[in-house]
């Protein structure tokens, strides 16, 4: 089977980990994979690196007709079947209409993965899209439910909840952290939803040993704005700034727990997998894709969005119960592997291009 991915962010996150990660597995079981961007360096790098060359186009939207009618040309070229799978429906206009542009009817399925928590449109035009897309995907019930609120023209029978899933990376060596030390992991972009001041607002209330420790990476003057933010709260010193990490899991297998105090509602939280399947404890707030992961109390935290007092709580809460935050730990493991295992997550996308 060809597929064909379709990636029109500028920024390097989730959704696009969850592209490169899927091109992996399906280059590995004898699939023909392709990606196109827009020739972004910061999206394009992470491909090259695991072995796939981007191919360019502007992707630019609505009324970006030059990467329907090359597109339709790369497709007229490719043997059948074939699937474009994009993430947003912006692409996926792009899609449809490559498709409708072809020389020769060709067997290509459109699918789309729905990355986002946000009603669907109502229009005549979106309706129209939705009709021409073969099947949608949402990575949470959370982002389905959102999609149907506004009783977009769609067929029901089309759309899907497949959440996602994180990789087996085998063994990782933890990184190493300073004797007597509380590692608190926040790992992410550094943006204003993510509800990043909120944990910097909690630090001074939480144990004195614990040492927050932020992976990511955003505007420049939104990072200078939050270290700044944290010398004024008297901080500073207890903050490790890592920012860009291309391999976030040693850093994670060695937190005593990770914290996720988005104030947006997340469409999932991968990071939430990533952060369970080593083993650690996850205090995320009860809203959006973490609450479908998370089990309040059994294998992580769940919190109110921009409660500063709750996170500092829920920290103290793990740091002073060791038997409490080691039967989380074993328990957020435990449910990545039976509930969570890429195989599984791999099988329902193979079931979505409609190859089995």
């Amino acid at each position: 089977m060809n597929i064909i991915h379709l990636v029109s962010n500028k920024v390097w996150g989730g959704g696009e980990q969850y592209v490169l990660d899927l091109c992996r597995r399906l280059d590995a079981d004898g699939h023909s994979v392709a990606v196109i961007t827009r020739g972004i360096e910061a999206v394009d790098a992470p491909f090259r690196k695991a072995g796939f060359t981007p191919g360019h186009l502007p992707l630019g939207g609505v009324f970006d007709f030059i990467s329907s009618s090359r597109l339709s040309r790369v497709l007229d070229n490719m043997s059948e079947p074939v699937v474009v799978h994009v993430h947003n429906f912006k692409d996926a206009r792009t899609a449809v209409r490559a498709r409708q542009m072809m020389r020769k009817p060709g067997a290509v399925r459109v699918v789309v993965t729905r990355h986002l928590v946000k009603p669907g449109k109502t229009d005549r035009a979106s309706a129209s899209l939705y009709g021409a897309i073969d099947a949608i995907a949402f990575v949470s019930q959370t982002a389905l439910d959102a999609f149907l609120s506004s009783n977009p023209k769609v067929g029901r029978a089309k759309l899907s909840v497949i959440h996602n899933a994180v990789v087996d990376c085998g063994e990782v060596v933890a990184a190493d952290k300073q004797p007597g030390e509380l590692r608190i992991v926040y790992a992410g972009r550094l943006a204003a939803e993510k509800g990043i001041e909120k944990l910097i607002e909690a630090l001074p209330l939480f144990p004195q040993n614990a040492v927050l420790h932020i992976a990511g990476s955003g505007k420049a003057n939104y990072e200078v704005a939050l270290r700044r933010y944290a010398s004024s709260v008297g901080v500073g010193d207890r903050i490790v700034w890592h920012g860009h990490l291309s391999n976030l899991a040693p850093l994670m297998a060695s937190a005593d727990m990770g914290v996720l105090p988005t104030l947006a509602i997340e469409a999932f939280g991968l990071v939430v997998l990533e952060f369970m399947r080593h083993g650690v404890p996850v205090i995320a707030t009860n809203q959006g894709g973490p609450r479908e992961i998370i089990t309040d109390g059994v294998d992580g935290i769940l919190v109110p969005p921009g409660d500063a007092t709750a996170i500092a709580d829920a920290v103290g809460r793990l740091a002073a119960d060791k038997d409490l935050a080691s039967r989380m730990a074993g328990a957020a493991k435990a449910k990545v592997e039976a509930d969570f295992k890429y195989e599984q997550f791999y099988n329902k996308i193979l079931r979505l291009y409609d190859c089995h």
